[in-house]
């Protein structure tokens, strides 16, 4: 139960879930250099699939503007898209526990279940969707925008009084159809879409004080103060897809696929007093300047006395999943369920959106 623990703790604090442990880490700025920088490569990696997350409507078109009725719509989806168990192993990893979150998923029953089927840990995203019909030719186009800033909202704060969330997801899409589904009751369409995604964590960590022992002529000490922690993130992701919907007045069943190039940015600061002194306690003289290449050989480099950070951007990547499910639709009212499928990382994601639509 130990290691569940410690894995809530990851979860709550990258992914607001639940309330965090208190324990002590054990490791040198190196280590958590090398283990942050691991789980932002691992997440940017990730994100351009949760950047698709909204506009994946059940009709693929929806009819023209200019009509009795005029088509549109407006409406919310939220969802999930899987994270890769390595990017928390990465951070599992400087706290001293063994084997992995993939390899404890067994201890977690159904729960666990569902993350090895989704293949990675819930990653979510909400939008709200708003979908205009064209005119002159078939086409329409979509909108959708997803915020959420926790310090605005008092509920969150009180649930979340230690952690801080700023999360935006925005894009747009364009779509021309076709087969309309005016002679038979089968719409097609080809389109092309963008997204943008950003999302920044603040929290303090639960952990003591890092205190290590600085070997030489005198002995003296490292010291860094309850760190807080800043995570942050963006993705962006152009992709062209294809649809094809059967409405069936009640349901709407239908399939696409998506083919995108992602690029994606993730950093985090390590904020926290720290210094180096000639005892455990942290008071008086401040001798980071004078051991400041001793610091550099034990591992803490771009270190000021406020702390340190670091910025990943990979190399961009390409994108191809497969989209799909039906939506009950009830007079102008639409719930759509959807799963998509990602072909190259083998993560599968859903989603549900509930809408009006004419």
């Amino acid at each position: 139960m130990n290691k569940l623990r410690k894995i809530a703790f990851i979860i709550a604090a990258v992914f607001i879930l639940a309330a965090s442990p208190v324990f002590t880490l054990d490791f040198n700025i190196d280590g958590l250099n090398n283990a942050l920088d691991g789980f932002m490569d691992e997440l940017a990696g990730s994100l351009p699939f949760n950047a698709t997350v909204g506009l994946n409507w059940s009709d693929a078109y929806i009819g023209p503007l200019f009509n009795l009725p005029p088509h549109f719509g407006l409406g919310v989806t939220a969802g999930v898209t899987p994270l890769n168990f390595k990017a928390i192993d990465s951070l599992l990893g400087v706290i001293g526990m063994e084997g992995s979150i993939s390899g404890i998923t067994d201890q977690m029953g159904k729960t666990g279940k569902i993350f090895d089927i989704m293949g990675g840990f819930p990653l979510p995203a909400y939008t709200f969707d708003f979908r205009l019909g064209g005119f002159g030719i078939p086409f329409d186009i979509g909108f959708k925008l997803g915020l959420l800033n926790t310090a605005n909202i008092n509920i969150l704060k009180e649930l979340l009084p230690d952690i801080g969330l700023n999360y935006m997801l925005i894009g747009g899409d364009f779509r021309y159809a076709l087969i309309d589904g005016k002679k038979f009751p089968l719409k097609l369409s080809i389109g092309i879409g963008y997204s943008h995604m950003s999302t920044k964590i603040a929290f303090e960590a639960p952990m003591d004080p890092i205190v290590q022992k600085i070997e030489g002529p005198v002995d003296y000490y490292f010291r860094m103060e309850t760190p807080g922690l800043d995570l942050n993130w963006n993705t962006n992701i152009i992709e062209a897809k294809a649809q094809v919907s059967f409405p069936l007045l009640i349901i709407t069943p239908y399939a696409g696929v998506g083919a995108g190039y992602g690029w994606s940015k993730a950093g985090y600061g390590v904020g926290a007093p720290v210094g180096v002194y000639n005892n455990t306690l942290g008071d008086g003289h401040n001798y980071m300047n004078e051991y400041k290449n001793e610091l550099e050989n034990l591992g803490y480099n771009n270190l000021t006395d406020l702390g340190f950070s670091n910025i990943s951007e990979p190399k961009g990547s390409f994108n191809l999943r497969a989209f799909g499910g039906l939506s009950f639709n009830i007079f102008v009212i639409k719930i759509d369920l959807n799963v998509m499928y990602n072909f190259l990382s083998k993560g599968l994601g859903a989603t549900v959106g509930l809408r009006f639509q004419l």
